[in-house]
């Protein structure tokens, strides 16, 4: 019971998101909302950025699972794409936040657990040392995270390209060769 009403709770939020700014939603207008008190909003969640992180972390949850189940990297960075497109309202919203700076760090927290997820389960016995794999995932993630927000509202964005030149930059096919400088 206690899941489900944290799920009530963020899904009324998401609900809210799609249609007005983050800045804009306060506890009162969302308990309102939900039909709660806010002893009960308050016994699950702190405030709203900690409503918009569990979002988050669940989001993540789901999408990990659908990459995971994907037959190949394309396919699960597809997935992940395809996410960031559907839910382009919402972070549209949230880049033009006064909070932007606290929600860019979840983005990229998100994404890094995302592509940790993925590098766990698709490249069994990854021999980096704990130091190397944490810079190389927050890398890609603050990468992926960047493209993304560029492209998420491109009208005309050829997906699958998109798609395809990703997965070019994380394996390095994108700069063939030993002694690549930039």
């Amino acid at each position: 019971m206690k899941e489900d009403m944290k799920s009530v709770i963020a899904d009324t939020f998401s609900e809210m998101l799609e249609k007005e700014d983050i800045d804009k939603i306060t506890v009162t207008r969302l308990i309102a909302q939900c039909h709660i008190s806010r002893q009960t909003f308050y016994y699950h969640f702190k405030d709203i950025m900690d409503v918009l992180e569990w979002t988050f972390r669940r989001a993540t949850q789901e999408l990990v699972e659908q990459s995971l189940n994907a037959e190949d990297r394309l396919k699960a960075l597809t997935a992940y794409i395809t996410f960031v497109r559907q839910n382009r309202t919402k972070l549209k919203k949230l880049i033009y936040s006064r909070r932007w700076v606290q929600i860019e760090g979840m983005l990229v927290e998100a994404v890094t657990v995302y592509l940790a997820e993925l590098a766990r389960n698709r490249v069994p016995g990854i021999e980096l040392s704990v130091d190397d794999l944490e810079v190389m995932l927050t890398f890609y993630a603050c990468g992926m995270v960047g493209v993304l927000l560029q492209y998420v509202d491109k009208p005309n964005l050829n997906e699958e390209k998109l798609v395809i030149q990703m997965e070019r930059i994380i394996t390095g096919k994108m700069f063939p060769g030993k002694h690549n400088s930039i």
